[in-house]
């Protein structure tokens, strides 16, 4: 079904009553949300599930909890009812990887530092000072989590496959379930979606201005996030990071196995649902893994 602009306005005036529209946009690619920004000022979620409507309670707890604990900014929740999250829109461009690649070494490194540092906060936060117990990421970060994964793939993605890229997944699940402790890990506070759209930047000031959706963020491997940042930039970024994220070395090895490892997933899933947005998803990222 697709509504019309009307319903929209409708919807906008349930939450915000009082607030004349005079710009409407309208975003439905979400999982979860369908986000609304309404006069290039606010940001309104409203979520297409029930079991949406807990997560986006978390999230806003969450990001309430962050506002002091993180460099960068991200979203100030205004308002949260019955499924409906309001917040001020925060400007920026979204940091794609085109924007790093022409970038030069000084600016590189700028950018590098930043994502570094709020890794390392983000990471590093807390969480038993906080009054909610958690849940855990909705990525997935256990060996036994991935292992059903694989089998899937073996069954359903595998006749899509060239005998090169079968050899290619043999290969990339084997080495990480034989060896030992590969999936250990010490739970953070994870954000789970660092894509392109999820990082704004400045082009005037050359600088990472805010990270947005924490839709999906929760307890997990720190790891994941950093394999998000290799599927998207590629190592000449992630590498770059060391100096405000000193655990880089350790996580290194989960981190490339994520950022390959998604793509099967996302594959999997377009596979089972029919929908081709799933095979699509990450055309553009890098491929420089070390």
């Amino acid at each position: 079904m697709v509504e019309s602009e009307s319903y929209w306005h409708q919807q906008v005036h349930q939450v915000m009553p009082d607030l004349e529209i005079k710009s409407l946009k309208l975003h439905r690619e979400g999982l979860v949300n369908d986000v609304v920004i309404v006069n290039e000022q606010w940001v309104i979620r409203f979520t297409k599930t029930g079991w949406g409507k807990e997560q986006m309670a978390i999230e806003a707890f969450l990001m309430r909890e962050l506002q002091s604990r993180l460099t960068l900014s991200i979203p100030s929740p205004e308002m949260l009812q019955d499924g409906v999250l309001v917040y001020p829109l925060l400007r920026g461009k979204e940091f794609r990887r085109e924007i790093w690649e022409r970038t030069d070494q000084t600016g590189q490194q700028r950018y590098a530092d930043q994502m570094g540092q709020f890794l390392h906060e983000l990471h590093g936060t807390d969480t038993g000072t906080m009054n909610l117990e958690l849940p855990p990421t909705l990525a997935p970060i256990t060996k036994e989590t991935w292992e059903e994964i694989f089998e899937r793939v073996v069954e359903i993605v595998y006749p899509h496959l060239l005998p090169h890229q079968i050899d290619w997944v043999d290969t990339l699940f084997s080495d990480a379930f034989t060896t030992p402790h590969f999936f250990d890990f010490e739970p953070a506070l994870v954000h789970g979606d660092l894509a392109p759209y999820h990082i704004l930047y400045s082009p005037e000031e050359r600088r990472i201005k805010a990270v947005i959706d924490f839709g999906v963020a929760g307890m997990g491997d720190p790891a994941t996030d950093l394999g998000s940042l290799i599927n998207y930039y590629g190592e000449s970024l992630v590498l770059k990071i060391k100096n405000a994220y000193p655990a880089l070395d350790e996580l290194l090895p989960r981190a490339r196995f994520y950022a390959r490892a998604i793509e099967l997933q996302w594959a999997l899933l377009g596979v089972e649902s029919g929908e081709y947005y799933w095979f699509t998803a990450h055309i553009g990222g890098a491929r420089d893994i070390g």
